[in-house]
């Protein structure tokens, strides 16, 4: 009699998968007994629901832990999803991702060099610094990246600073804060100058609705700015992880930017960079106190040789690289979010927010 039970719960729950879902995705069961999609973890909106919500009566930690996770061709980890809450698939080619999110992305007009601390005029067009005032005194304190030409992209805890200071503007076009035009001279005397950098007021800001304050966790925002800004050599937008092959690579090197501190403990004018190598992270990290367990779903890591590093001032700057999948195009991977407090002074991973996993939501937030 038991065994029939069993197999008629089965039937039904089969029969009101198929019922209610169409999508190419596959079918599972919800840890509640109800259809769902099996799909990449970025894609279930309701994950941290899902995740938190307490085990059922009745149902064994065993048979929760199996409604939670589901095996999916070509994804690390896949969830089971109610239909309600599944985000479709991306494709750079639809129209409700190409016309917020620019193909045109991630190009410099920059002459490669050799490679330096300091950056060139045009070697970053989208790095965007991002200007603050408190008690009456503004400062530039954190970094972004322009992702088209009304938003940029950077961390959470610089929307919702923990000091009080209020964001006012975004800059773009800068690259040497000490001159009011950026220009390379060359060998032969001649000169090549930028237009002067743009300043743009905020007309809004979207924090991601789970982020953390005291872990850092989900540390990213978007800024809409007040007007729309025309791209020039010296601003362009950074590619993001639109396509699931591009979101999906591993690549050991990454380059980061700011204007952060050196190793001097002293705001740099010029924009600098530097290359840092993809690490696991650290499973736990002692964070305002807090002993806090890192996410590799929603976070990543990458240190840097000879004490080279991300520091204060950096955060919400991009982590990214030239990606061969798109034609050597500059793809952003990380935001800078926080690392330890001495920086440049000893060897550890910065963390990063993993933007491969916010694309969804990146997408769903972006206005017209």
């Amino acid at each position: 009699m038991m065994t029939f039970r069993k197999s008629l719960i089965c039937l039904l729950i089969a029969i009101s998968v198929c019922s209610v879902l169409s999508q190419s995705d596959p079918v599972c069961v919800t840890t509640t007994f109800k259809a769902g999609y099996c799909v990449a973890i970025e894609r279930c909106r309701n994950i941290l629901a899902i995740v938190q919500s307490p085990t059922p009566p009745k149902q064994s930690v065993q048979n929760y832990i199996k409604g939670i996770n589901c095996t999916l061709p070509g994804e690390a980890r896949g969830v089971c999803c109610q239909p309600k809450e599944t985000v479709p698939e991306i494709s750079q080619s639809e129209p409700h991702v190409s016309h917020k999110l620019p193909e045109d992305c991630g190009t410099t007009s920059y002459s490669k060099l050799a490679w330096a601390n300091e950056t060139e005029p045009f070697q970053y067009p989208w790095m965007v610094a991002l200007r603050f005032i408190k008690n009456g005194i503004e400062s530039d304190q954190c970094g972004g990246s322009l992702i088209n030409n009304r938003y940029v992209l950077t961390a959470a805890h610089c929307v919702q600073t923990p000091d009080g200071s209020k964001l006012i503007r975004v800059r773009l076009g800068e690259q040497d804060k000490s001159k009011p035009i950026d220009c390379i001279v060359y060998s032969n005397n001649e000169t090549m100058c930028a237009d002067p950098p743009v300043d743009v007021e905020i007309a809004s800001t979207v924090v991601y609705p789970q982020y953390n304050s005291s872990t850092l966790l989900h540390d990213i925002a978007l800024i809409r700015m007040a007007q729309e800004v025309t791209f020039t050599h010296s601003i362009k937008p950074i590619c993001l992880p639109v396509r699931k092959d591009v979101r999906n690579l591993l690549l050991q090197t990454y380059t980061v930017a700011g204007w952060g501190m050196t190793e001097n403990r002293k705001k740099s004018d010029v924009l600098l960079h530097a290359q840092l190598d993809r690490v696991e992270c650290p499973r736990t990290l002692f964070i305002n106190m807090l002993s806090v367990k890192l996410s590799k779903d929603y976070q990543m890591c990458a240190i840097g040789r000879n004490l080279i590093d991300s520091c204060r001032g950096d955060s919400g700057g991009p982590l990214g690289f030239e990606v061969r999948n798109v034609g050597a195009r500059f793809v952003q991977y990380g935001i800078v979010s926080y690392g330890v407090a001495s920086c440049g002074k000893v060897s550890f991973p910065g963390m990063y927010t993993r933007v491969s996993s916010y694309m969804y939501w990146i997408i769903d937030n972006i206005r017209p």
